[in-house]
């Protein structure tokens, strides 16, 4: 039943988003959040995507007054996905899901919400699975739709469409119908209205034939995400090494899609990325490919690194003291407390701006000659990728500390010094 399924998944969170198109299903879920959880423990999220007209806006004004009347916080988001989906070179139903999904990390992420739920239930995952296989997915595909992947929370996987139909009629929950969902231009609609029904036809139990292999794929492939953690991560990103890249190829494969994943969903991840990616042991220095999600890939030295690459600005300050200062999904600490960090003179370093390099920052390494800041990076052989977010302590054009890398000359310690600073760059 909904209501038992529901229950066994829910309580260990407190904040929760659901994500409510107006249609059967979701507002199935919405009904019974409403009538079971407090309503300062949830709120909705609605996606206009801009794909039907009037009937799109219908529907989401209908979810709008639904939580007006309810009770219920709703946020609504209206997105232009005929312009996404161009700029990306997306299939519309492909850039919708790939927005939406990206509208709810972010709810995630900013902790805004644990998790964001949605309404799938088992013949959506049934579905899902096979799409997978007629598309030429690998073991992984098999397992379907994950209960919880730390983003997303399905709780009602484990609900038939027809417990859900019975929910509706007997708790009389409205809804609005999406008229697109009896076209078969869209792949998953054919699959629905044509294939499901003749496969159920001759096999009966193909519905639970699916899950169970999905059940036995998860098994399997929970095995190997235990043996296929090789890879370290860094502060510049997601390191393989070589070793493990010409190893075993279900080996290298595997902590390929688990270093992806430690950056971000690997929706739209193929066997063609992750070959790309294996490929790459085989290019010199500096050879790149690029992935999904805003994702490179980039041959090192020993390895391989996996980076969602963006210059964004370090800090809007300057060094005031002892302390943690946060930048972003970093921390740069400067601390009394002696470690194996750098160290340098806590007078000399105060006042020094915090902050991206810069054209024309000159740097004179410790016990060592001034030279451009660029000219020291190439000499410690620092890739080009990485230097526009490297943490830059500086006053004017002259730096003073590279807390990822040295201190300069300038903040050595010496016999005047009187407070000792440690500092480092942490990773959040």
């Amino acid at each position: 039943m909904l209501e038992d399924n529901m229950r066994e998944y829910i309580n260990k969170f407190q904040t929760l988003a659901l994500a409510v198109s107006g249609g059967r299903d979701s507002m199935a879920l919405l009904d019974w959040f409403c009538q079971n959880v407090s309503k300062k423990n949830f709120f909705a999220v609605t996606v206009h995507h801009n794909l039907r007209g009037d009937e799109g806006i219908r529907d989401r004004d209908f979810v709008v007054n639904y939580c007006k009347v309810q009770g219920v916080r709703c946020k609504a988001y209206d997105e232009d996905i005929p312009t996404f989906c161009k700029a990306g070179g997306y299939s519309l139903e492909q850039g919708a899901r790939i927005r939406r999904r990206q509208i709810f990390a972010q709810l995630v992420e900013c902790g805004e919400a644990q998790r964001v739920v949605t309404a799938h239930h088992m013949q959506d995952n049934v579905e899902s699975i096979l799409m997978h296989i007629f598309r030429g997915s690998g073991i992984r595909g098999l397992r379907g739709m994950s209960l919880d992947d730390g983003t997303l929370l399905r709780p009602m996987l484990k609900t038939s469409r027809e417990d859900v139909d019975d929910y509706i009629k007997r708790n009389f929950v409205p809804y609005v119908d999406d008229s697109t969902n009896k076209s078969q231009d869209y792949s998953r609609n054919k699959l629905r209205l044509s294939v499901m029904p003749l496969l159920r036809e001759i096999y009966g139990g193909v519905d639970g034939n699916v899950i169970r292999l999905a059940d036995r794929a998860n098994e399997l492939c929970n095995h190997l995400d235990g043996i296929c953690k090789g890879y370290d991560n860094r502060l510049d990103g997601i390191f393989i090494p070589l070793a493990v890249l010409q190893g075993d190829k279900v080996i290298a494969s595997y902590t390929v899609i688990n270093a992806v994943d430690e950056i971000t969903t690997r929706v739209d991840l193929t066997q063609k990325h992750i070959n790309s990616i294996l490929d790459l042991a085989e290019k010199n220095r500096g050879a790149s490919v690029s992935l999904p999600f805003g994702l490179t890939a980039y041959r090192d030295e020993d390895g391989v690194v996996l980076a969602k690459l963006q210059t964004v600005k370090i800090y809007d300050g300057c060094v005031k003291g002892y302390g943690d200062y946060d930048l972003g999904d970093k921390v740069l600490r400067i601390s009394a407390e002696k470690s194996d960090s750098l160290r340098c003179d806590m007078d000399k370093l105060e006042g020094c701006d915090i902050r991206n390099r810069r054209i024309g920052d000159v740097f004179k390494r410790y016990k060592g000659k001034s030279k451009s800041l660029g000219d020291y990076l190439t000499d410690i052989k620092v890739p080009r990728r990485n230097r526009e977010n490297i943490v830059v302590l500086a006053k004017e054009n002259e730096v003073y500390a590279l807390p990822q890398y040295e201190i300069g000359d300038i903040v050595k310690i010496d016999g005047n010094t009187r407070r000792v600073a440690y500092i480092s760059i942490i990773k959040k």
